[in-house]
């Protein structure tokens, strides 16, 4: 018969099981979390560059004058009419096709049509292209596999 005076607790045993438990799951919290920051700067910046090709767009219908959004590839940055330079990440691929005599840019026009082109950009497993439609001037993201 067990005696009832004996005092109840956790073993040090028990209490590495839950100290080890506890360790894994800040772990995997925190590679999540991290995960998660970075999807999220990866939309934010996708999300510049079509808006930046998007108010050239419309800057150059409202003028009626052409404007550029600017891709400075060595430097790592872009840049839409009247817009400061963003930045590009470190780890980001990006290529810029379009029309030879304007380099690394995108001229959109009064009428609403563009140079045309694409930017193909690529992190880790994912890609994505930002087509730019050379008779509308249409911008559109797509996800590649």
């Amino acid at each position: 018969m067990p005696s009832a005076n004996r005092a109840r607790g956790f073993t040090l045993f028990e209490l590495l099981v839950v100290i080890i438990l506890m360790g894994v799951a800040v772990g995997v919290v925190s590679f999540s979390v991290q995960q998660g920051l970075h999807s999220a700067a990866e939309r934010r910046v996708l999300a510049q560059m079509v808006e930046a090709l998007r108010a050239a767009r419309v800057r150059a219908i409202v003028t009626g004058q052409p404007a550029r959004t600017r891709f400075d590839l060595p430097d790592r940055k872009f840049q839409g009419p009247g817009e400061p330079a963003r930045e590009l990440p470190a780890d980001l691929f990006v290529r810029v096709n379009t029309a030879q005599e304007l380099g690394s840019s995108f001229e959109f026009y009064p009428d609403g049509g563009a140079s045309g082109g694409s930017v193909l950009l690529a992190r880790g497993g994912r890609q994505w292209r930002i087509d730019v439609g050379w008779l509308t001037g249409n911008v559109q993201l797509r996800t590649l596999q």
